[in-house]
């Protein structure tokens, strides 16, 4: 038996941006379940952003060889925190992957996840201990809190505890 040709027309139809509500007509008239509204302002207003005072900032540098990873983690007093990944060469170069702010609900869990580090209880040096490796990673984590003393801690091939949930929080996967 012959079936007969189905023909799509949905293309023919120009759809009609409807500015009351953001909703494109005729697309998605049938279906109100799936109707979308763009959202077009910005998660996180700019003048909390500038009208504000970095707290702590964290960075961790991850690599060997050359090329590392620098992310850095800044809190900020109004509760934001924001996060920059870079990839850093020793010959120059500089390669921003990313760099995103988060908002408060969002920002107090980074907090609470990085002080579940304890990294105030942190030997200053990570030393590998059973072999010794030629060719590994090395790591710095670097603490600035307002009005206290940096406090630095590093190692090669030798890892504080939740090492990966660590790198997880700062953009290294």
């Amino acid at each position: 038996m012959n079936q007969p040709d189905i023909i799509d027309d949905s293309l023919d139809k120009p759809n009609r941006v409807d500015l009351q509500d953001n909703t494109i007509q005729g697309e998605l008239e049938s279906n109100n379940q799936h109707r979308m509204a763009p959202t077009l302002e910005p998660t996180i207003p700019i003048d909390e952003i500038l009208s504000t005072d970095p707290i702590m900032r964290v960075t961790l540098w991850i690599g060997s060889f050359g090329i590392y990873n620098e992310s850095i983690l800044t809190f900020y007093s109004n509760g934001f925190v924001k996060r920059e990944l870079l990839i850093l060469q020793t010959f120059g170069g500089e390669q921003r992957i990313g760099s995103g702010w988060y908002n408060q609900d969002d920002s107090a869990k980074v907090l609470k996840k990085f002080n579940s580090f304890k990294t105030h209880l942190w030997p200053e040096l990570f030393v590998e201990t059973e072999t010794i490796t030629h060719d590994g990673t090395q790591w710095k984590l670097e603490v600035c809190k307002k009005g206290e003393d940096t406090r630095s801690y590093s190692g090669s091939n030798a890892y504080p505890p939740k090492w990966r949930s660590l790198k997880k929080l700062f953009g290294h996967y």
